[in-house]
């Protein structure tokens, strides 16, 4: 077999931005099946593009006076650019071209800038090799490659043959963007705490705890059930209690306050007594009437004559709350202040507790065995050091993101991880959704953000969430600015 070898060089360019490659492509025919390209393959190499490809022309006819022109063209809608040529010639062609002096150009159009290589066309079998570079222009992302082909017979003049599309072989760009795993904050030692709503009951203008007073026995048995099920736990230590006593307003402010201390300290009294904790630990403070609870219940209550009205008294801080009290009971009708009265205000009448407590380190063997019965329990450097151990891209490690996205969602390191596994597999406005659970200020979050919109394909929401994040000296975000702004030159 003879191959002919058939280099053509152009401006090359000394820095190396990004690289790929379409990959070789298997045969395609061309000259209606007299020739075939094989092992075409297209590279991108920073501001250069390489074309490589074989050209077998073992079964084209070439007559002897004749030329052949194959010229590669990259076509992109209204652009194209012309690729050097390759020319198999037939025997007394060739023979007049060497003759010639190897002239570079006649006055045939197919001849002019004579930058094509030339080959005689022999008996057998015949390869001939193409590669050619050439710089990088931005239209040329997405272009196609195809063969048009010609013929020049003894009088010069060029036949046009046809084209053969070779396929899209310059893809778009494909913008490297960058989403680091966030390292969690140390957590030496781990706090939690656990809130919960009681609501006792008691007589008119009196704060002490009667046990079988209405619905007491349940509450105050829910209360205790709350601290047993921690003080039982051998993995947790009580650090503290807060408990806050509040009020509806139907009184004065004054009052109200009052009795919403002595009640919160009548609780924390009670749960001392009937428990080992140190009365030390708990701290009881009255807050008073609850004017944002009052608000948030009217502003649901369904069908609630007037309600704009209402809204409109309990909003209007420049009025103290006893004068705010009397105008929603001046209302008319009375009716509106009565159902306020018999749906809202008991819920307001209430004590909100917190139990603060530390929790002990855990071995990986420890965390597996937690990790799905109580996450809440583990750090994020706990469960991370798991996924750790699993490593990154089996399953196990993904089910870790995921849990501690789902147990710590406010924390920019679990948010930004596990979104960046919900990303990863396409599932961007779940991504999206975890992202926005967290604090939508941080650097972090940001950027993973703009990375859900540009994956979903919205750029202006893509450029804005990064240049926020770009704006406060986040580098992740200002390389994804410009990796965005390449993506749609």
């Amino acid at each position: 077999m003879k191959t002919t070898y058939i280099y053509i060089r152009i401006l090359i360019l000394s820095v190396l931005v990004s690289v790929w490659s379409f990959g070789a492509r298997a045969q395609q025919p061309i000259m209606g099946g007299e020739a075939t390209v094989t092992a075409l393959d297209v590279t991108r190499d920073g501001g250069e593009v390489k074309v490589k490809m074989s050209v077998d022309v073992t079964n084209l006819t070439v007559g002897g006076d004749e030329t052949v022109v194959f010229t590669p063209v990259l076509v992109k809608s209204e652009r194209s650019l012309d690729l050097p040529s390759v020319e198999i010639m037939g025997r007394r062609a060739y023979l007049y071209h060497v003759r010639n002096d190897r002239q570079t150009v006649t006055d045939s159009p197919a001849y002019a800038e004579r930058t094509a290589r030339r080959a005689e066309r022999r008996e057998g079998p015949q390869i001939i090799e193409y590669a050619v570079t050439l710089p990088f222009e931005g239209w040329m992302r997405g272009s196609d490659l195809t063969i048009r082909e010609g013929s020049c017979g003894c009088n010069n003049t060029l036949l046009a043959l046809g084209e053969d599309p070779l396929g899209n072989v310059l893809p778009p760009y494909e913008p490297q963007y960058v989403l680091s795993f966030v390292e969690p904050d140390p957590e030496p030692v781990k706090v939690r705490e656990e809130r919960f709503s009681a609501y006792i009951n008691f007589r008119i203008d009196r704060w002490a705890i009667l046990e079988n007073y209405r619905n007491n026995a349940s509450e105050l048995a829910g209360i205790q059930a709350s601290f047993e099920r921690v003080k039982e736990d051998d993995d947790l230590t009580i650090r503290s209690v807060t408990i806050e006593g509040w009020a509806s307003p139907e009184a004065p402010e004054d009052y109200n306050l009052r009795l919403s201390q002595r009640r919160a300290d009548a609780l924390a009294d009670y749960l001392a007594a009937r428990s080992d904790l140190d009365r030390s630990l708990i701290h009881a403070t009255g807050r008073g009437e609850d004017w944002a609870g009052l608000r948030k219940g009217a502003d649901t209550l369904k069908l609630l004559l007037d309600r704009e009205k209402v809204l409109a008294v309990i909003d209007d801080t420049s009025l103290s709350m006893d004068a705010r009290e009397s105008r929603l009971k001046e209302l008319v009708p009375p009716a509106i202040f009565q159902r306020l009265y018999n749906e809202i205000y008991p819920a307001l009448r209430r004590n909100d507790y917190c139990i603060v407590y530390n929790v002990r380190n855990f071995e990986p063997s420890e965390v597996r065995v937690l990790l799905d019965t109580d996450p809440q329990k583990l750090s994020l450097s706990e469960m991370y050091r798991l996924a750790g151990i699993y490593g990154e891209g089996t399953a196990e490690y993904a089910h870790v993101m995921e849990v501690a996205a789902r147990t710590y969602p406010e924390t920019p390191a679990a948010a930004v991880n596990g979104a960046s596994q919900l990303i990863g597999r396409g599932e961007y406005d779940a991504a999206e959704a975890l992202l926005l659970q967290s604090d939508i200020s941080d650097v972090r979050v940001l950027n993973a953000l703009g990375l859900t919109y540009a994956r979903r394909g919205d750029t202006q929401a893509a450029r804005a969430a990064w240049s926020e994040a770009a704006g406060k000296g986040f580098a992740e975000a200002e390389h994804n600015l410009g990796e965005l702004a390449r993506s749609l030159e």
